[in-house]
């Protein structure tokens, strides 16, 4: 009986392939044929699966959403049933940060995307934006924190979280670049939350 063969599984294995080679190189470095090879698998099968390169990276983008919202599903729903807004908004900001070399791959890999579109001046509109979802995140628990008088009430939500995904990001690109560790990193961000939520 011949082998079942899991598609969802080749694709995701395809975008494995991709985001080594962009973490590596770039994303100019990344074509079917390279891909093929990283991947150990037939050209024609990825052809099989994306007919394009755009159909591809377009794939991989999607499957890096889902893996970005995997990474950080724990300790955000660890720290959601504690009731602790600090805490939330501490676990969204963690789970954006590189900790591990798969996490460092990733975030490479999306720095990658960036840089296309910072040199195209806009993001691709079939590219579901990371930063939103965060920023929405982190404004839903500062809200209910100055609800409860831990966050000062003239503090404008939408902007702090604005500033804390910001933050974030650039924090990214200094652990990638070994500016900063990762345990830096958290320091920066304790700092920064203790003055926002011990000011109320």
């Amino acid at each position: 009986m011949p082998k079942r063969v899991d598609h969802d599984q080749r694709k995701r294995e395809i975008a494995e392939a991709l985001y080594r080679i962009a973490s590596a190189q770039s994303l100019q470095a990344v074509t079917l044929r390279a891909v093929a090879a990283e991947a150990g698998i037939s050209m024609n099968l990825v052809q099989y699966y994306f007919q394009t390169k755009e159909e591809m990276l377009r794939f991989a983008w999607r499957r890096m959403v889902e893996l970005s919202g995997e990474r950080a599903a724990d300790g955000v729903g660890h720290a959601l049933r504690t009731g602790d807004e600090r805490a939330v908004v501490r676990a969204y900001l963690s789970g954006v940060l590189p900790s591990d070399e798969r996490s460092r791959m990733l975030c490479a890999v999306q720095i990658a995307y960036f840089a296309v579109d910072v040199t195209r001046g806009r993001q691709d509109p079939d590219e579901e934006a990371l930063l939103p979802h965060l920023v929405r995140a982190l404004a839903e628990q500062l809200r209910k924190a100055q609800a409860g008088d831990r966050v000062p009430a003239d503090v404008d939500p939408g902007l702090e979280a604005d500033a804390l995904a910001a933050m974030a990001a650039g924090l990214v690109t200094g652990i990638l670049v070994d500016a900063y560790t990762a345990e830096q990193a958290m320091a920066i961000v304790d700092y920064r939350l203790d003055r926002l939520f011990s000011a109320a």
